[in-house]
């Protein structure tokens, strides 16, 4: 028995590679999503606000917008409603609003964050903390002065000479600062139950992830009628194999559409997510979601001659796609690039469409990109099932 299922496998050359070559490139792939899910190399997307006007606030302006560590871009004109626009929205990761000089008294410094991506907002301010140690450490000095002075009375000629000294002191050797006094102030973009943006997230997430592995369970039923002899009986019918893959696909739409209510309405029954009051752009996201997780498992299943080749194909596509779309972790802690890739999978369009219309109330406008997409998606993939399955012979 050894020697027969071996010699099966060597047969079948496709299902070889996929067996022994596949798990190392998956391998790779998820060490680069998760290895960049790291403070230390997560590159997040800021948008920058200076409504101080200040000198050593435009210094520091200058000094986030140049780090390397982050991709910052200024907001002009600078406004705090603009950038909580941004951040609501998604575009960006987080926001800083220098709203007072950094040198100031309080919290001159407003870090703007979605509780959906509240790690956002936590390293935007390590970020930032770092770059004024290292790039603004006479601004420190400042800092601390004017605190002391409130307690001690203005500082003489001769006491403002030597900070003056030791404020050139820390210019030319930035490493020689202080610790930073407390000057940041963080703040929630939208107002709701803690961690809905995220349950909102994952719902969708969950919802792609099944939608696609259910689909290629169903979409196996084509290799079995190739197998069995039923295909060919069809064939020779006067419709052929049209209508079946078309009903295949109808159905599969359906089951997922079961699934996501399934989903959903535990959401919101056990976690408050918002799906009812939604309803309408909710059912047409679903459908969508349908037909391309349909068509995508049937134009995977319908290129393979085997099952075993068409379990293993899909389940590396699928968890390729989980890994590349944010399935299994948020996409913004993935690096740049990575990032960028997502928006070729489903899961991405998937997951931004349920959680910006669930917890961002995102409209029309913002969704029917994602819904031309899944589309898309899902008709490129039954055109194939359609041509394969009328070509094939067993």
């Amino acid at each position: 028995m050894f020697k027969v299922m071996a010699l099966e496998l060597w047969r079948d050359r496709a299902a070889m590679v996929m067996a022994f070559l596949l798990p190392p490139l998956v391998f790779v792939i998820f060490c680069v999503a998760f290895s960049g899910a790291t403070g230390e190399s997560v590159k997040l997307r800021v948008a920058v606000a200076d409504v101080a006007h200040t000198p050593n606030s435009a210094r520091l302006a200058h000094a986030l917008l140049s780090d390397t560590r982050l991709r910052a871009e200024l907001v002009i004109p600078a406004s705090l409603e603009v950038v909580r626009a941004r951040v609501h929205s998604g575009q960006v990761d987080s926001g800083i609003v220098l709203r007072a000089d950094p040198a100031a008294r309080g919290s001159p410094i407003l870090i703007l964050a979605d509780p959906s991506r509240e790690v956002a907002g936590m390293l935007t301010e390590a970020r930032v903390r770092e770059t004024i140690s290292t790039k603004l450490s006479d601004v420190l000095l400042d800092r601390t002065i004017v605190d002391v002075s409130q307690a001690t009375g203005p500082l003489t000629d001769d006491q403002k000479l030597n900070v003056s000294m030791a404020e050139q002191q820390l210019v030319e050797d930035p490493g020689a600062a202080a610790k930073a006094a407390p000057m940041f102030v963080r703040e929630s973009v939208t107002a709701g139950r803690a961690g809905a943006g995220t349950i909102a997230y994952y719902a969708g997430a969950v919802t792609i992830l099944f939608a696609l592995f259910a689909s290629m369970h169903g979409a196996l039923t084509l290799i079995d009628e190739r197998r069995s002899g039923i295909a060919d009986r069809i064939l020779a019918g006067r419709a052929g194999m049209g209508p079946v893959v078309t009903g295949k696909f109808l159905f599969l739409v359906a089951q997922v559409l079961v699934q996501a209510v399934a989903i959903f309405a535990t959401a919101q029954v056990v976690y408050g997510v918002p799906t009812a009051q939604h309803l309408g752009l909710w059912l047409v996201t679903t459908l969508a979601t349908g037909i391309g997780a349909g068509g995508l498992a049937l134009g995977l299943v319908a290129v393979c001659t085997s099952r075993d080749q068409a379990q293993t194909l899909s389940t590396f596509v699928y968890l390729l796609l989980a890994a590349v779309g944010g399935s299994m972790i948020p996409r913004f802690l993935m690096p740049p690039w990575l990032q960028a890739l997502g928006w070729f999978t489903p899961h991405a369009w998937v997951i931004d469409a349920y959680q910006g219309l669930l917890w961002r109330d995102a409209g029309l406008q913002d969704l029917y990109k994602a819904w031309i997409v899944l589309a898309a998606i899902g008709a490129g993939g039954l055109l194939v099932a359609q041509i394969t399955a009328r070509r094939v012979r067993i």
